[in-house]
């Protein structure tokens, strides 16, 4: 565009000589005009495809954050449900240690002549109030020291 223009001032400054710079002064003003046009109109559809790509890719990431929170949110609620199942599921196992021992306490007790001071010790121990262990019945790790 820009050698164009210069070969057509050069033409008519050629042949029109003095008369020829006024006609070269409009020449490169309109020129310039279209320079600065097709310049805007290049900026323009060039901010358009950037926007319709970066749209896409905001897009694509919005819906992998949906799945992504989505399947966070079932896998705590499936962690919820196993905590209150194994929750349970402790209680049980207290509930029958509780009963197993009632029993063989009971069964001690028909036994009296051999067994009194076991049943005292048993007694003894079971006075102490209970402490909070978080492990499950059957465990082998070790408690901490705390």
């Amino acid at each position: 565009m820009v050698f164009f223009t210069c070969v057509i001032i050069v033409l008519v400054l050629y042949y029109l000589q003095a008369d020829g710079l006024i006609y070269v002064t409009i020449i490169a003003v309109i020129a310039e005009l279209i320079n600065l046009f097709m310049t805007q109109t290049l900026t323009k559809s060039v901010q358009k495809q950037t926007r319709k790509k970066f749209i896409k890719i905001i897009n694509i990431y919005k819906k992998k954050m949906t799945a992504q929170k989505k399947t966070i949110k079932e896998f705590q609620d499936i962690q919820e449900e196993y905590v209150q199942k194994l929750h349970n599921a402790n209680l049980k196992i207290k509930e029958y240690e509780k009963n197993s021992e009632e029993s063989s306490s009971k069964s001690t007790i028909s036994h009296a002549g051999d067994n009194d001071e076991k049943v005292k010790k048993k007694a003894e121990t079971s006075e102490e109030p209970e402490e909070f262990i978080d492990l499950p019945s059957g465990s082998n790790r070790k408690k901490l020291p705390i």
